[in-house]
């Protein structure tokens, strides 16, 4: 056990795929962590009702519990600022050939049905004991990089605050939210193929609009999501975004950074994650790696020519979303990418000096998760002080 009293404010968490349930359980209890993290979408499609019957019900409430599901992830649809704020909407039913696709793809054409499977999903998560429900304030493309953003991103921003203020009355309707009940931590979008709440002035619009009388609602800053926005051109590290979204202070960061990508992505990281207007509504670092991008792929969420695809909506989706995964969202294992491992600790320690803050170790795409686990886990304890801890795996 940890002599350094620090340690039992940092708790740690797992992402695992449907898959990865079976050995949850014991492989969590072998590391002393606190649980895992379970994507929703992953065990029941997303048009589909959460379960229809009680005994599919308790089969899915034994399984989580089984596997020590302490965090559930909500499932989540691309475009919701069209299809929620009705902010171009005719383009959404032109972009998705009508409105039967539309209708196919997110269960209705009202909302109702997304509304209702995150307030079930919210119930199971108080069900199960869950100490968080990750809700994604993102608005990104059906079809990685088919289509360009045409809707401004301040509207953007004002969607993802009507989604969040709807989705807390649907909860407050059925009962759901108190004091106690799961803390609902809002993850921020990428860069580059999305839009939604990706700065801290972002969030500070959020919490500045959003009515949460309960305090349920906190901040996940997902460090792969962030690290997006940074890459290199000429060998040098930039934001690799269109111009119009380098803010006076990115530019800073460049001028500081010197052409050193890990220097900026560190810093940028810094600059986001500590910003004292939120510091304290963060509740965990989604920790894993990214490695720099020397391609701007996708540019206001569009592909750029020299990548497009041609043929039907699916083969675009296979190509699009292989880029995604490749380049962008990769999720790879701290150091593998521009993350300096004692540098993303002694962020940890920063805000765990002020209150607890979780590390979900987010390896989702790793072909093993538990090997990879471990090696994230031992290269961020590895920057812990010597003599200060007998075990850093039983710092949760």
């Amino acid at each position: 056990m940890s002599t350094n009293p620090q340690m039992h404010h940092i708790t740690e968490y797992v992402t695992c795929r449907a898959d990865d349930l079976a050995r949850a359980g014991a492989e969590i209890r072998d590391r002393a962590v606190r649980g895992a993290e379970v994507f929703m979408a992953d065990l029941k499609p997303r048009t589909e009702p959460l379960t229809t019957s009680e005994a599919e019900h308790a089969e899915l409430v034994e399984r989580l519990r089984g596997a020590e599901v302490r965090r559930v992830h909500a499932s989540y649809w691309a475009a919701p600022t069209p299809f929620v704020g009705n902010t171009q909407f005719a383009e959404l039913v032109e972009r998705f050939e009508g409105l039967d696709r539309v209708k196919e793809y997110f269960g209705d054409l009202t909302g109702a049905h997304m509304f209702s499977r995150w307030r079930d999903e919210y119930a199971l998560a108080s069900e199960i004991g869950a100490d968080v429900y990750v809700f994604h304030l993102i608005d990104y493309m059906p079809v990685d990089g088919a289509w360009a953003f045409t809707i401004d991103r301040q509207a953007v921003l004002d969607a993802m605050i009507v989604l969040t203020q709807q989705f807390l009355r649907v909860l407050h309707d059925a009962d759901l939210v108190s004091e106690s009940s799961p803390l609902i931590e809002l993850e921020n979008a990428g860069w580059g193929l999305e839009f939604g709440a990706q700065t801290a002035d972002d969030f500070v619009q959020v919490f500045d609009s959003v009515y949460d009388p309960a305090q349920r609602l906190r901040i996940g800053w997902d460090l792969n999501h962030l690290l997006h926005a940074t890459g290199t051109a000429a060998g040098k590290g930039v934001f690799l975004l269109p111009d119009n979204e380098v803010t006076p202070a990115m530019r800073e960061l460049e001028a500081s950074a010197a052409g050193d990508i890990r220097a900026l992505s560190a810093a940028w990281i810094r600059s986001t994650v500590l910003d004292e207007r939120l510091v304290d509504r963060v509740s965990a670092i989604h920790l894993s790696d990214c490695p720099a991008k020397e391609v701007e792929y996708f540019t206001n969420g569009a592909l750029h020519p020299d990548h497009a695809v041609a043929g039907d909506w699916e083969q675009q989706q296979d190509e699009g979303l292989r880029l995604v995964l490749e380049h962008y969202d990769n999720h790879v294992c701290l150091g593998d990418g521009v993350l300096d491992p004692a540098a993303t600790l002694e962020l940890v320690e920063t805000i765990a000096r002020r209150h607890p803050v979780a590390v979900l170790h987010e390896l989702k795409n790793a072909d093993d998760v538990w090997g990879e686990l471990d090696r994230q886990r031992e290269r961020l304890w590895a920057a812990w002080p010597q003599g200060e801890h007998s075990d850093p795996t039983t710092s949760s």
